[in-house]
């Protein structure tokens, strides 16, 4: 298991905006010289991109946009074909948009913010992109949750069109235990080589049928805010789905919740079988899978919030859990104290290895960006 250096890359403080955090965290190669960069959005206040320099060991801080009413769980994508990453991000709990922000290219001009989706129902936590009809074209999901509902819209054309043309409603009522379903990721869920999406604790599997396009499964029972990841982590050539629950403390369990991977048993139309890893999580807002030990094998990268006002009873923690192989892995916690949200992992210096980015939603440096350097890459 590698060790990793903590380091602090920079600061996007929104304490004069009245913000009480910041929300709006990925990892993209925004300029398209090759080098991964940082975005950062505050709920209110301004939103920032950190430009790797000096081969991912300094970075320059841009600002996009001044922003207000921003939810996480947003990405970046080339729109407009330009060959430069856009930002897409929604609306917290007092917006019903859904936005996205133009990359001006080289010239590091203004970033123009345009309307994808008006909905009428407020919060926008978790969007995703992907061929999700499996024709070629890209299509962009996002869950809704003021109405309970998952959403897709083929990329337009003409993408700065406001609103975007042809959204469509996947599901509806989509809660769990009551609260409504976060978290989407994309990718083959039943073995057929094609694309499904997995939102909250289903998948869908697009038929194209006329009043029928999708079909829905439950996989899992009684997680909520989920985070979620897809990928082989047993090694048997088939994907398996990784769940941690990212705001339970949040929404009435305060001893926090559960790091589990999911497996079908048989059929992947019926409920998965359950393999849980972790259980009192406080708020683990951080699930990223990749080879972090270098060992060729998924592991996986989950961190926690931790609770605002239990910061010193229970620090949060910062953890890899390394892949054995066949379905077992070992807990290590690299850090201790420095809460994270949406961390993500990316070879910043492009040594072959995966390093960590995220910063603290709550705690005394909520406003400080950190990237933990896997020592596998050599020491900084």
């Amino acid at each position: 298991m590698p060790e990793f250096t903590r380091k602090v890359i920079g600061e996007l403080d929104n304490s004069d905006s009245g913000a009480n955090m910041n929300t709006f965290f990925t990892v993209a190669d925004i300029n398209a010289d090759g080098w991964p960069d940082i975005v950062v959005g505050g709920r209110d206040g301004k939103m920032a991109w950190f430009e790797n320099k000096n081969g991912g060991l300094a970075f320059q801080r841009h600002i996009v946009a001044s922003v207000n009413c921003q939810e996480c769980g947003g990405t970046a994508w080339d729109l407009t074909g330009s060959g430069h990453l856009d930002i897409i991000n929604g609306g917290d709990w007092r917006s019903d948009e859904l936005s996205w922000w133009e990359n001006p290219g080289p010239n590091n001009g203004t970033w123009p913010r345009r309307i994808i989706a008006k909905t009428s129902h407020n919060q926008f936590h978790d969007v995703a992109i992907g061929d999700v009809t499996n024709d070629g074209r890209i299509s962009l999901v996002f869950w809704n949750q003021g109405s309970a509902s998952l959403y897709w819209v083929p990329l337009p054309g003409e993408p700065r069109r406001s609103p975007w043309p042809d959204i469509k409603v996947i599901a509806s009522g989509m809660r769990e235990n009551g609260q409504p379903e976060e978290g989407i990721a994309v990718g083959d869920i039943d073995g057929d080589g094609k694309n499904e999406i997995v939102a909250g604790t289903h998948w869908y599997k697009y038929t194209g049928r006329s009043g029928a396009e999708w079909e829905v499964h439950k996989f899992a029972r009684g997680y909520i805010t989920t985070v979620l990841a897809i990928g082989d982590i047993d090694g048997d050539g088939r994907n398996e789905i990784v769940l941690s629950e990212g705001d339970p403390c949040i929404y009435g369990r305060p001893q926090g919740g559960k790091l589990a991977w999911f497996k079908p048993k048989g059929d992947p139309r019926n409920l998965w079988e359950e393999h849980v890893l972790a259980d009192g999580l406080l708020d683990a807002h951080s699930l990223q899978l990749g080879n972090i030990c270098g060992r060729g094998r998924l592991d996986i990268l989950v961190g926690e919030i931790g609770v605002a006002d239990r910061l010193k009873e229970r620090p949060p923690r910062l953890m890899v859990y390394e892949n054995l192989g066949g379905g077992s892995f070992k807990q290590h916690v690299i850090d201790e104290g420095t809460g994270t949200h949406h961390a993500r992992l990316a070879d910043f210096r492009r040594k072959g290895v995966l390093d960590i980015a995220s910063r603290p939603l709550h705690g005394p440096d909520k406003w400080k960006v950190f990237v933990w350097y896997n020592n596998l890459g050599g020491r900084v």
